[in-house]
């Protein structure tokens, strides 16, 4: 049999006994194009071990990338439209996802690449979280308060100020608003914009009653002592916490805005995974007041032969000198909480209130 050299040349060779290495496209019932080079229409596509030459009797399909930051996996489509794919994608973590429709991707396994540790961000854990800190993040008063009413502000102990920094009440949540048809007073402006990413609008009651709480406010002080560079920007550690025991696999969750100034977020692959609004980040992430409110999540994964047990900077802020910014609704609790884009936690009760 002889075919044409395609697509270019004139010249006919005989197939049988010679290659056309390299070809730029080829199709099989297929138009091949610059992006798909090799394009096949079949009802089966086989890939054998060579038992010809013969080879090793192995057969291995290599998908290989430039960085991490790019994508070798395999995408499941219907109608043309994506609905699951596997690979490394975005990092060199092995991640598995899934879509309805293609545009939408939730990840329902992650394998860790330098650990092997597997997480399911979309699978509940086997027990509800609870709050390691015992003012469930509502900066209220510890213990937590065992009602749904905040009565007054307390700076928790848990957190310090550093390089100058200074902690104040921030407005709250409250209950019974008449934001959202209550009989007590109006949300404040910040506080309305979470409560509108936590809490869908079908029924006004989600919005209306509820835990109150407080947001902490944050101020930069001037000093320089932790510094974190980021592009061309200098960030400075602006709270620490107790060098407490912690565990070696642990989630840390909070939600933040800047009201002004900014805020550096730092990652670290040998500490924790960095996630924002549950999307995950493998650098530095930087918070401007445009950006509105962020859930920011740290899910830390420790070898607990490779770690000293403590850290006081388990929430890694840096800030540049004067910033203001909000905290809200922390939490710390052990093991690794489902984290995906647009799941959002509220306040997660402390132990204290039920002992």
């Amino acid at each position: 049999m002889r075919t044409r050299r395609w697509p270019y040349g004139a010249t006919w060779i005989d197939i049988s006994t010679n290659t056309v290495n390299p070809t730029p496209l080829a199709g099989v019932n297929a138009t091949a194009d610059a992006t798909n080079r090799l394009s096949v229409k079949s009802d089966a596509v086989l890939i054998s071990h060579d038992d010809v030459t013969p080879g090793t009797g192995s057969v291995q399909l290599k998908l290989n990338k430039a960085a991490a930051g790019g994508s070798a996996s395999m995408l499941y489509q219907t109608g043309w439209s994506g609905r699951a794919e596997f690979g490394t994608t975005g990092d060199d973590d092995f991640h598995v996802k899934v879509s309805a429709n293609g545009s939408t991707w939730r990840e329902a396994i992650v394998v860790n690449r330098g650990t092997g540790a597997v997480s399911m961000p979309l699978t509940p854990p086997l027990a509800a979280p609870f709050n390691l800190l015992n003012d469930a993040g509502r900066f209220a008063g510890s213990p937590e308060p065992q009602t749904a009413a905040a009565a007054s502000f307390t700076t928790p102990a848990y957190f310090s100020t550093v390089n100058g920094s200074a902690f104040a009440a921030g407005p709250k949540f409250i209950f019974d608003n008449s934001t959202y048809g209550g009989a007590a007073a109006a949300l404040d402006a910040d506080v309305d914009a979470l409560v509108t990413r936590l809490k869908d609008a079908a029924n006004a009651a989600w919005r209306r009653y509820g835990v109150e709480f407080y947001l902490l406010q944050v101020t930069a002080g001037s000093g320089t002592a932790t510094p974190l560079t980021v592009g061309a920007t200098t960030y400075y550690l602006c709270m620490t916490n107790p060098n407490a025991p912690v565990p070696t696999q642990m989630t840390i969750n909070f939600h933040l805005r800047v009201k002004s100034g900014a805020v550096a977020l730092f990652y670290d692959s040998a500490e924790a995974t960095l996630h924002l609004d549950g999307t995950p980040y493998t650098s530095h992430q930087v918070l401007v007041p445009g950006d509105g409110w962020k859930q920011v999540t740290r899910l830390v994964n420790r070898n607990p032969r490779q770690f000293v047990g403590y850290n006081n900077i388990l929430k890694r802020l840096y800030a540049t000198p004067g910033t203001v910014f909000y905290l809200a609704a922390p939490f710390v609790t052990p093991g690794h909480v489902p984290i995906s884009p647009g799941l959002y936690y509220g306040v997660v009760p402390s132990l204290e209130v039920w002992r």
